[in-house]
């Protein structure tokens, strides 16, 4: 039977009317057992399996509604102080602070309604997809256990393996993807959520428990990903935010200077601060701002397992240049001795 004619059948005897609702729930049915039949095909018939493959599916088709979710709530946590300071200083005048709020929002490019959208069409995905794994009626019974769990549909029978597990990786999750750990709100929710969900899943299938733990994992993982660039993407960004701070400073200045009558002189900074000079070799490089450094070790030679230890620039996007490509600053010339306190040969 082809998809469309599942779908049909099974809403029809399910509700007496095809809707909306039961065509989801079918839906994610039907693909989970196409997705046994696949490790029938690879000769690993496993339900727990084909949960985990399903899972990634799901996570994937819907990791973008989530990254801009993610994304906003991030942004959210960045401004978070500034809009305090918003409040206290206009906490007597509603309209200003309102004013204000939405200053800062366009400038820093903040939309409260980023991360609502999403998660508006994903509500109704998830709650279809959470009561069919509830309700999952395997075709295959055989194949329907996991280690100790000999029925899949029921509770885990320890009670607290599978609720511990969902636990920790919903920890795991939450913990890598809430950007500000000082939020008090935030730091309380990192600890009751995933306790909650713990407890709850006590009363649920093992199947259920199973695809949570794996939802949490891929996602823990995907969002390391995103936090590593996010943060590359922010150091540039502030980068760029400096260079345009110094321009503008600058082109204020030349302004000042024509009103004036006078003629703008650029200042040289011949001195170099300590705070962005590195040492390495008996060299001494400029280190640009949002530039940082990394030791690494390497193999002294490719046919040798001998390793050293040498210096590289990381740029504010991740990317790695060696010292070279850097600024050097030239030692001052040392006076010629003219011969004296040279040793006797």
């Amino acid at each position: 039977m082809n998809f469309v004619s599942y779908l049909y059948v099974q809403a029809q005897a399910t509700s007496g009317g095809f809707i909306t609702w039961e065509w989801l729930k079918q839906g994610f049915i039907w693909c989970l057992e196409r997705v046994f039949d696949f490790t029938a095909l690879i000769h690993i018939p496993s339900y727990a399996l084909a949960i985990f493959i399903f899972t990634i599916f799901i996570k994937l088709a819907t990791q973008p509604l989530m990254n801009k979710q993610l994304r906003s709530s991030r942004q959210m946590a960045k401004i978070q102080p500034q809009l305090q300071e918003l409040q206290k200083k206009y906490a007597g005048n509603a309209q200003k602070l309102q004013q204000e709020t939405m200053k800062l929002y366009k400038e820093t490019g903040f939309s409260p309604f980023a991360g609502c959208l999403p998660l508006l069409i994903q509500m109704p995905i998830m709650i279809a997809l959470f009561q069919a794994l509830r309700t999952f009626p395997p075709a295959h019974l055989d194949y329907y256990t996991f280690f100790w769990i000999s029925n899949l549909g029921d509770p885990d029978p320890t009670g607290i393996v599978l609720p511990v597990f969902v636990a920790g990786s919903q920890f795991l999750q939450q913990f890598l993807a809430i950007t500000n750990k000082k939020d008090q709100t935030q730091k309380m929710m990192l600890y009751i959520m995933p306790i909650v969900f713990g407890f709850f899943t006590r009363s649920f299938p093992a199947f259920l428990a199973l695809y949570w733990i794996y939802y949490s994992l891929i996602g823990a993982i995907i969002q390391l990903v995103l936090n590593r660039r996010w943060s590359r993407e922010e150091a540039v960004l502030e980068v760029e935010r400096q260079i345009r701070e110094e321009e503008e400073k600058r082109q204020k200045k030349i302004k000042k200077a024509e009103q004036k009558g006078q003629v703008f002189i650029e200042e040289e900074n011949s001195e170099e601060t300590s705070d962005n000079i590195i040492s390495a070799n008996g060299v001494d490089y400029v280190l640009p701002p949002g530039y940082t450094v990394r030791h690494k070790k390497v193999r002294a030679h490719p046919y040798s397992n001998e390793e050293e230890t040498i210096t590289v620039a990381v740029l504010p996007d991740g990317r790695e240049r060696p010292l070279s490509s850097l600024k050097k600053i030239e030692p001052l010339p040392s006076l010629p001795s003219f011969g004296f306190g040279r040793k006797k040969q």
